[in-house]
C-alpha cells in the first residue's frame, strides 16, 4: 500500500475515532457508575414539577448533543431545562450514595447517568423522584424570586 493510502486510512480512523468518542465517554461512565437510580413512585402533590416551566416536547440528551453544546454558541447562551437539572441532581444523589471516588471519575458517572435518566425516564418520572429527593427545597432555597442565584 502507497502512503498516499495508508495516510487516508489514518484520517478516516482518526474522524471516526473522534466521532464514537462521546458515545464510548457515556458507556464507560455508565460502567463506572455502580448501579443506576429507579424513579420514585407517584409523589402524591397537586405541583406537577419544581417550577411551572412547561415539560412538554422535551427532547432526551444524547451524549453527541451533548458534547455538542460546548461548541454551539448560541446553545450555551440558553437556559438548561428543568428536567435536565432534575435529572442531574438524581444522578448526583446515587452517586453520593455510592463509596468515594476520584473527581474524573465521578464526573464521567453524573454526567453519563444524567444522559441515561432523560433517555429512560419520563418527565414525570424525573419530577416526581426529584421532589422526592428534596430538589424543590433545595432549589428554592438557592434561588431569591426576580434574582441571580444566592452563593
Amino acid at each position: 500500500m502507497r502512503a498516499a493510502g495508508k495516510a487516508w486510512i489514518s484520517v478516516v480512523v482518526l474522524i471516526a475515532g473522534i466521532a464514537l468518542l462521546p458515545g464510548l465517554l457515556y458507556l464507560l461512565g455508565l460502567t463506572l457508575a455502580e448501579g443506576r437510580p429507579q424513579p420514585a413512585d407517584r409523589v402524591p402533590s397537586g405541583v406537577a414539577a419544581c417550577t411551572s416551566e412547561p415539560r412538554t416536547g422535551y427532547q432526551p440528551v444524547d451524549p453527541w448533543r451533548f458534547i455538542a453544546r460546548f461548541f454551539d454558541k448560541d446553545v450555551m447562551k440558553k437556559k438548561v431545562p428543568e428536567v435536565e437539572r432534575e435529572a442531574f441532581w438524581i444522578a448526583r444523589r446515587h452517586l453520593w450514595r455510592q463509596p468515594q471516588q476520584d473527581m474524573l471519575r465521578w464526573h464521567l458517572s453524573s454526567t453519563a447517568l444524567t444522559i441515561w435518566i432523560t433517555r429512560h425516564w419520563s418527565t414525570a418520572q424525573i419530577a416526581d423522584t426529584a421532589r422526592k429527593e428534596d430538589f424543590c427545597r433545595a432549589w428554592s432555597k438557592r434561588r431569591v424570586p426576580g434574582g441571580p442565584m444566592r452563593r
